[in-house]
């Protein structure tokens, strides 16, 4: 855990719930009413309502989200109960001498010596220095849960293998005891023959990993399941089509739908679902399929093999979003909107990852292909090529898509050139390439001429490169200048302009520093380590700055193993077994499961011979690889130390900017260009969202003083305590708390019997506090304690405070 220095005089905020018994015994002239077990902002209580030493009513800046106001009114203590002492003109516990903020009991602060109740004076409600400094040297995750099948009878049991990217989004599903968290949407497939699969759809609660909803299975009556029954690869995308979150309403999830199931190369449709709530257990209904409003008639694309998938963004600033699947745009109906022709790319259609990004600043998207900067006209519903679009004659190889500022290359009549992005591109050599071939990455301006490569990815001596994944774009190296990851057939590598024999002029301040192992790679590659993706050699890889240091660490599953790159190195530095066969699929960096600690989501699943070495020989330490090891795996820190991270990441050309993180798009011109936020400048990174790199929970715990607690008495009872978060991040639903009672009155807290358990229920931003309680039976003579995260779960600034005064304590002797 991570307990912080000397923090005596912490700024806090809000009235601390120990306060209530020391107010009454000043002489409180007003009343109050007891406050609902809801989320409060720490300077709620259930009693008087705080005043100023002059005795003035104090308002309070912050508002309830779940407890009513009180009133009162308090003058300045002259004298106080016997177990209690005056602090700042109000009588306090006394809580005992401290020398730090973890010397002091449950909700309470070190002031000069002394425990003070958080909110004593009333400004002073959390602890600006709470943050994670002791991050590890490693990344070294433990399994938060996992899936495997269904099991038992279940017709679907052998539907486990994934070859989509998992997304994560907040579906606003009922969550039992706690609150909403977010999910996680895969196609699970099951092999049916020479490469042809049968896929369905299916959502997983991202605490648990247990199975939330599913569409398009074989337990379905058979003209159902081809209803809904998508394509085995494809990448899923969710938003809020239809605007109806802010209401209780789900966002809904895009995707594309297999169509003949005896033909894996007869065209596919785009196809949405929605979430039915309306009864006891919510179901997926199909919405729509992509169609021609005309006439009704579903638009084919692709094909069943596609492993591509749709973005959703506002196109015409409506706040009505899109779906786009390459060059062919949707309304939030499915209503086709325009007549372009669907792109083939790689063989039986695999598919291409273009993007849509508003790369001329004037609040209009473009879409970003290898042949064309298209804005959408949203009164001719199609693309229009800008004007500055000016590439040199002669075919563009086709490619995946990037898009980041890496340098003063895009040069457009009245923009700045430091504000303009650059596209990248990793390509095979031809549309239809085999997995035998080898691709490039370059990059271009978004007028289209190249700039940097063609680079063949590298091979080192073996036969072949491989096409090519989908670019992920990050400062690896902390120079300030990004560079380029992405994946072949036989190493993944980190592509970097700057390592050329001449420095770029056009990327200030940029630097190759190799590491001693990587010194003799070609140019323009920062370095490159062996992996193995023979299958297909198109996975994606993500990003993620674990440790908070400002440089991005690279995330890539191939076909063997799940590995963390250093960004600037390429050194493993965490590994652990993870079976593919592999598509256009990558592993995700985001929340899972609402705690507001970062989780990593890796698919496994092949239906094919994969020859894997039984440990990692990039990082031996990594376990013994698991054969036929199917469905994900969720990662996390075992005690939260990573960065913090969103909890969204909701579809494969993901960026930062484009989506809330409740899973809404923003109009098209209240879109950040990600390449101008501080702080980005990446592409398929997550990041750690409002409250920053390294921000840190403090839980607190304390008894509420009633009349079921003062004084401690025997028999059944129910006691209240009051959880508050005086960190400077939030703290995620489900905190355990227990309540204790000793034999003997001076007996310490530890060796006394838990006599009932509760849990918080919703998430705790800092300044806030939520009442929970439990009922049990109390024997009398002893003391009664409350503790907080008695398993020490949770990354908490001061978990020396885990621990509340006693009853025998808080509660003033008459």
């Amino acid at each position: 855990m991570h307990v912080q220095g000397n923090r005596r005089r912490a700024r806090l905020s809000s009235l601390s719930i120990a306060l209530l018994p020391a107010l009454i015994a000043c002489g409180d002239s007003g009343s109050g009413s007891d406050s609902d077990a809801g989320i409060t902002t720490a300077s709620q209580t259930s009693g008087p309502a705080p005043t100023s030493s002059s005795g003035e009513p104090v308002e309070s800046s912050s508002s309830s989200t779940g407890a009513p106001e009180t009133t009162g009114s308090l003058e300045p203590c002259e004298s106080c109960a016997e177990n209690y002492l005056c602090k700042y003109d109000v009588c306090i516990p006394d809580l005992g001498p401290c020398e730090s903020n973890g010397d002091c009991p449950g909700d309470s602060y070190c002031d000069d010596g002394t425990c003070v109740p958080y909110n004593v004076p009333e400004d002073q409600g959390h602890d600006p220095e709470c943050k994670k400094d002791d991050l590890p040297d490693g990344i070294k995750p433990a399994l938060q849960c996992k899936w495997t099948g269904p099991g038992g009878a279940d017709p679907t049991s052998a539907y486990t293998h994934i070859y989509s990217t998992p997304i994560v989004a907040n579906l606003n599903l009922p969550g039992g005891s706690l609150a909403s968290t977010p999910s996680i949407i895969v196609t699970t497939w099951r092999d049916n023959g020479p490469m042809d699969r049968y896929g369905m759809l299916r959502v997983f609660d991202g605490r648990t990993c247990e199975e939330q909803l599913r569409a398009g299975g074989p337990d379905l009556p058979e003209a159902e399941k081809l209803a809904d029954w998508p394509t085995y690869g494809t990448q899923w995308a969710v938003a809020d089509l239809d605007d109806d979150l802010l209401d209780g309403g789900h966002p809904e999830i895009v995707g594309l739908h297999r169509v003949d199931p005896d033909d894996p190369l007869a065209p596919a449709n785009l196809y949405a679902f929605r979430i039915d709530s309306d009864g006891d257990t919510p179901t997926l209904t199909r919405a729509w399929y992509g169609r021609d409003c005309m006439t009704e008639s579903p638009v084919g694309l692709a094909s069943a093999y596609a492993n591509h998938g749709p973005s959703i963004l506002d196109l015409d600033d409506d706040g009505a979003p899109e779906v786009i699947m390459d060059q062919l745009v949707f309304d939030g109906d499915g209503c086709l909107l325009n007549d372009e022709e669907d792109f083939w790319y790689l063989e039986a259609g695999l598919g291409m990852m273009s993007a849509v990004v508003d790369v001329d600043l004037d609040g209009v998207p473009e879409l970003v292909r290898h042949d064309r900067v298209a804005r959408w006209d949203a009164q001719t519903t199609e693309w229009v090529n800008e004007e500055f679009w000016d590439p040199p004659p002669g075919p563009a190889r086709a490619g995946h898509i990037g898009v980041a500022n890496l340098g003063l290359y895009s040069q457009v009549d009245g923009l700045a050139a430091e504000d303009l992005p650059e596209v990248v591109l990793v390509s095979a050599s031809v549309p239809d390439a085999s997995q035998e071939d080898s691709g490039s990455v370059r990059v271009q301006t978004i007028t289209g001429d190249i700039v940097w490569g063609p680079k063949p990815l590298y091979a080192g001596d073996k036969p072949y490169a491989g096409r090519g994944g989908p670019p992920t774009i990050s400062d690896f190296d902390g120079d300030g200048q990004v560079e380029i990851a992405t994946a072949g057939a036989y190493y993944f590598a980190v592509y970097d302009p700057d390592c050329e024999a001449e420095p770029a002029p056009e990327r200030p301040g940029g630097a190759c520093e190799r590491a001693p192992e990587m010194a003799d790679m070609p140019d323009g590659v920062l370095w490159a380590q062996p992996s193995q993706d023979f299958s297909s050699n198109i996975t994606g890889s993500s990003i993620f700055d674990f440790d908070g240091d400002g440089a991005g660490e690279a995330v890539y599953r191939d076909e063997c193993y799940l590995r963390v790159y250093d960004g600037a190195s390429g050194a493993v530095v965490f590994s652990t077994p993870a079976l593919s066969g592999t598509g256009l699929e990558y592993p995700v960096i985001a929340d899972v499961d609402g705690d507001f600690a970062t989780e990593l989501v890796v698919a496994r699943g092949a239906d094919m011979d994969v020859d894997c070495p039984l440990v990692d020989p990039l990082f031996p330490g990594s376990g013994q690889f698991e054969p036929g090891a199917t469905g994900f795996i969720v990662l996390r820190d075992p005690q939260d130390r990573w960065a913090m991270s969103r909890p969204v990441w909701n579809q494969h050309a993901y960026s930062i900017t484009h989506v809330t993180d409740d899973a809404r798009s923003p109009k098209s011109s209240e879109v950040a260009a990600n390449w101008l936020t501080e702080g980005l400048n990446n592409f398929r990174q997550n990041v750690q969202g409002e409250f920053g790199v390294l921000a840190l929970a403090d839980i607190t715990v304390e008894l509420v003083p009633d009349e079921e607690l003062c004084p401690p008495l025997s028999g059944e009872h129910v006691i209240t305590a009051k959880v508050c978060n005086r960190g400077t991040a939030p703290a995620g639903p489900g905190i355990g708390v227990e309540i204790l009672q000793t034999e003997n009155k001076d007996d310490p807290y530890y060796t006394g019997d838990v006599v009932c358990t509760t849990q918080t229920t919703q998430a705790l931003p800092p300044d806030t506090c939520e009442q929970v309680s439990c009922a049990g039976e109390f024997g009398g003579g002893g003391n009664i304690h409350v503790k907080v995260d008695p398993d020490d779960e949770l990354a908490d600034c001061h978990p020396d405070n885990n621990v509340g005064a006693g009853a025998l304590t808080i509660c003033p002797k008459q």
